[in-house]
C-alpha cells in the first residue's frame, strides 16, 4: 500500500527579530486565531460594497462625504487585509490611521444628523480592534514582517528594459496599466474629438457620449491598448533597436505596426459589438473599411501608441520601479479595488433600480455588514 504523502508542517518561528523567545501557542505563523477573523472582515468589506453597487443606478449614487467615506473604507480595508496576510509589522499603524478617519467623518455626519448612537457604536467598535492590535499578543509575535522599503528598480534593467514577464512586479504593473488607461484612454479619446467637434478637422462624434460627461466611466479598450504597448510594441522597439541603428526609421516602423494593430483591434471590436453602427459609424470618413475604421483614426492610434510606447510607458514603469516594494504592492490593491468599484457601478449592475433612494442611502450608511468599521 502507498503511504499517504504527510502534510508538510509550517516552519515554527521560535525566536523574534531581537532574538528573545516567542511563546510555544505563537509560534506556528499559520494558526492567527482571532486575527484570521479580522482579516477576513477585512477582505469581504470590497466585496459587501460591490454586491451593494449591483442594486443602484448612476441617479441614484450621490458622491458626498458618507459615499466617500465608504469608498476609501473599500480601499483601505483591502490594504488592511493584505498587510495582515503578509503579516506586516506596520499594520495597526494602518488600522489607527483608517480609525480616525472613520472617527472624523462620522463625528461630522453624526453631528450633522443628531445621530449620537452612531458615534458610541464606531469608537466602541473601532477602539476595541486598536486595543486588539496594540496590546495582541498574537499581532506582537505573528506580525513582525518589516515594510520593504527598498525600491524594485534594481530588479529592472531601469530606463532600458522593462519587459520581465518572469516576474510579478511585470504583470501587477500590467494589470495597474490596464485599469489606470481603461480610464485616462477615454481623456485622450475626447482630446481627439475636441478639434472635430469644433470643425477644425474632419471626422464624426458623438456629443451624448459619456466621454464628455462620466470622467471616470472605464472603456477596457484603451486598458487593452496600454497593455498591447507593454506586451508587443515596447519589446517591438527594443528588438528594432538592436537590428536597425537607425532611431528614426525604428520609430516610423513602430508607428506603422501600432496603427495596424490598433486598428485591427477596432475592426474586431466594432464587427463584435457595433454591427449596427450604434457606437460609431465610419461609413462618410474617407478611406474607411466596412464602416468600422478609417485612415485618419488609425494614424491617431498609431501616434498615440508610438508616444505611449516611446515616452508614457517607460516613464510609467520608471516611477513604480522607484517606490517601495511594499508600496507598489499597496497602490495595486487600491487601484485594483476602486477600478472594481467603477466597472461594477457602469457595466454589471443588472440589478439597478432594485433598490429605493433610501435603501441605497441605508446601504451605504449602515455598518452592520462592515465588522468593526
Amino acid at each position: 500500500m502507498a503511504k499517504k504523502k504527510s502534510k508538510k508542517e509550517p516552519k515554527l518561528i521560535t525566536k523574534d527579530a531581537d532574538g528573545n523567545p516567542i511563546p510555544k501557542k505563537f509560534q506556528n505563523p499559520k494558526k492567527l486565531g482571532f486575527l484570521r477573523v479580522l482579516m477576513i472582515s477585512y477582505g469581504m468589506v470590497p466585496f459587501v460594497l460591490l454586491f451593494c453597487c449591483f442594486f443602484i443606478t448612476k441617479e441614484q449614487f450621490v458622491l458626498n462625504a458618507m459615499t466617500f467615506n465608504a469608498i476609501v473604507d473599500c480601499i483601505a480595508y483591502a490594504i488592511v487585509f493584505w498587510m495582515i496576510w503578509k503579516r506586516k509589522k506596520d499594520t495597526k499603524f494602518v488600522v489607527l490611521a483608517v480609525s480616525v478617519f472613520d472617527w472624523v467623518v462620522t463625528l461630522t455626519l453624526s453631528l450633522q444628523s443628531g445621530d449620537y448612537l452612531t458615534i458610541i457604536t464606531d469608537v466602541i467598535g473601532d477602539g476595541l480592534v486598536l486595543l486588539y492590535f496594540f496590546k495582541s499578543k498574537r499581532c506582537k509575535y505573528l506580525l513582525t514582517e518589516p515594510f520593504i522599503v527598498e525600491p524594485e528598480s534594481k530588479e529592472f534593467k531601469l530606463q532600458r528594459d522593462y519587459y520581465q514577464p518572469k516576474t510579478w512586479a511585470f504583470w501587477r504593473d500590467l494589470i495597474m496599466i490596464f485599469c489606470v488607461f481603461s480610464i485616462v484612454g477615454h481623456w485622450m479619446e475626447a482630446a481627439y474629438c475636441f478639434p472635430v467637434r469644433m470643425g477644425w478637422l474632419p471626422g464624426i462624434y458623438d456629443p451624448n457620449s459619456q466621454i464628455w460627461s462620466d470622467w471616470l466611466f472605464p472603456f477596457p479598450i484603451y486598458g487593452f491598448g496600454g497593455v498591447a504597448c507593454a506586451l508587443i510594441f515596447y519589446p517591438l522597439k527594443n528588438w528594432l533597436g538592436k537590428k536597425i541603428k537607425v532611431p528614426f526609421v525604428n520609430v516610423i516602423l513602430v508607428f506603422i505596426i501600432s496603427a495596424i494593430v490598433c486598428s485591427l483591434m477596432e475592426l474586431i471590436m466594432g464587427l463584435a459589438t457595433n454591427a449596427d453602427y450604434a457606437l460609431w459609424d465610419y461609413r462618410t470618413m474617407w478611406c474607411n473599411f466596412m464602416g468600422q475604421v478609417c485612415l485618419q483614426n488609425s494614424l491617431g492610434f498609431g501616434l498615440a501608441a508610438t508616444i505611449m510606447t516611446y515616452v508614457v510607458y517607460p516613464l510609467v514603469k520608471g516611477a513604480i520601479a522607484k517606490l517601495p516594494k511594499d508600496g507598489a504592492n499597496i497602490l495595486f490593491v487600491g487601484i485594483v479595488i476602486f477600478f472594481a468599484l467603477l466597472m461594477v457601478f457602469y457595466y454589471i449592475n443588472d440589478f439597478a433600480g432594485f433598490l429605493t433612494d433610501e435603501q441605497v442611502h441605508e446601504a451605504f450608511n449602515s455598518k452592520v455588514f462592515l465588522i468593526f468599521m
